[in-house]
């Protein structure tokens, strides 16, 4: 497939949950990790439910609907994982931002060599997802030293970076691992700390029906978080003076 390709399996609008103002989120297909919790199923596989579309295409598309790009909206690309088309998805956001359009990715930030996208997009939101390296590496299969090194040398560039944690029992909730998250962002706030932010996500089970519609196992049983789990983080963070936000 060249290079020009994006593979999709969805796209809509939504308003600021998947970065600032009213935005054309297009939902790209494949992914490196296998996380049980994943909200889209569907898109875990390069070539599951997918449609085929340009970089053309999808400025032209982009282009048409600027006028309803309110509030410093524009595209979100999210997945499944973006960087895992990353020359199309790096040629897309230089398109769209040579169009004058406001770009935005949703990443879990764990594979290597993307920093071109990180340096050229406007806006990137990134999941860590645990502190541990060897809890990430059992759980998801990523390699926690990429992650940190690709959130380091975005928060680098001085553009704007929103850290997520999906805060799940058992995998990463706690005070050892809330005390862990703490050191890490409090250094990454270094590198950027006017531009770096971070939002706790609670576990939810919204991809739960879809696993057993694609027939596959959904295997976790207990992620809810306490109110105390949530408690313990955030007061490790405000005793670092790190910033949590809502969207």
């Amino acid at each position: 497939m060249q290079n020009s390709s994006i593979r999709i399996f969805q796209k809509g609008f939504n308003y600021s949950q998947d970065g600032p103002g009213n935005r054309l989120v297009y939902h790209l297909s494949g992914c490196n990790m296998r996380c049980p919790w994943c909200s889209n199923p569907e898109g875990l596989f390069p070539d599951g439910s997918t449609t085929v579309l340009t970089v053309d295409d999808i400025v032209k598309e982009a282009v048409s609907a600027k006028m309803i790009f309110i509030d410093g909206g524009g595209v979100t690309l999210t997945g499944g994982e973006v960087t895992c088309q990353k020359d199309s998805v790096l040629k897309l956001i230089k398109e769209l931002r040579n169009n004058g359009i406001h770009t935005c990715i949703e990443t879990n930030a764990s594979l290597p060599c993307c920093e071109e996208i990180f340096d050229t997009v406007d806006y990137m939101i990134a999941d860590f997802k645990s502190p541990s390296k060897e809890a990430l590496k059992k759980i998801t299969g990523a390699d926690i030293d990429i992650v940190k090194s690709n959130l380091i040398h975005r928060a680098k560039t001085g553009k704007p970076l929103l850290v997520r944690i999906p805060l799940i029992r058992f995998f990463n909730s706690g005070k050892g691992n809330a005390t862990a998250f703490g050191e890490f962002f409090q250094e990454l706030k270094k590198y950027g700390n006017d531009t770096v932010f971070f939002e706790i996500l609670t576990y939810h089970e919204f991809g739960k029906e879809k696993y057993a519609k694609l027939g596959m196992n959904y295997t976790v049983t207990d992620g809810y978080v306490s109110d105390d789990d949530i408690n313990i983080l955030l007061t490790e963070f405000k005793k670092r003076k790190i910033n949590v936000i809502n969207t």
